[in-house]
């Protein structure tokens, strides 16, 4: 028969090198952890901010437009004439007061009670159609509302407005927005 030797054990040598992780692996190891995970993060803050700053934006954008729409249409149904407080001189005014078509009798329009745009409300930044002793709020965070008519186009109306709102993290942002109304004779 043959010498046989069967390893129950495993020597020193060999149970050394089959146990754990070096320090240096584990330094290692961590250190790519942390680095990813750090760049997650501020993935993930830079997201964030990114995100804040397109909402508020989308919301100024939003105010703008309800302005320029309750602008647009009760403006195109007044005439030049009937436009009280701006007159065509090409300056800049604050506040427009303007009557509306409401019909024709026997040739003749038939105008409404005065209309009057102007800012407002809480801080002075909401847009306000005021008529008939009515306050309507059309929109907010609206920072500057200006109307203007040139001398030589006295049928057309420019308007400007600016919007401004502060994101979460304190950033203000603000938006203009221009328009021309055309008005009728």
């Amino acid at each position: 028969m043959e010498n046989v030797k069967l390893k129950i054990f495993p020597t020193s040598a060999n149970f050394q090198k089959s146990v754990g992780f070096t320090l240096v692996e584990i330094l290692v190891a961590v250190s790519l952890y942390s680095l990813i995970a750090a760049a997650c993060f501020v993935a993930f803050i830079t997201g964030n901010r990114s995100w804040q700053v397109n909402k508020v934006q989308l919301e100024i954008q939003q105010e703008l437009r309800k302005a320029m729409d309750w602008m647009i249409e009760d403006l195109r149904q007044s005439g030049s004439s009937a436009i009280v407080d701006v007159p065509s001189d090409g300056v800049w005014y604050n506040s427009i007061t303007f009557k509306m078509a409401e019909g024709i009798n026997n040739g003749n329009i038939s105008w409404s009670g005065d209309v009057q745009y102007a800012l407002g409300g809480t801080n002075s930044n909401q847009l306000l159609r005021q008529t008939g002793g009515e306050e309507k709020i059309l929109a907010q965070n609206i920072t500057t509302l200006q109307f203007r008519r040139q001398t030589g186009t006295p049928k057309s109306l420019e308007v400007s407005l600016t919007a401004q709102k502060t994101t979460p993290e304190g950033q203000v942002l603000n938006q203009d927005l221009n328009f021309q109304i055309k008005l009728r004779n």
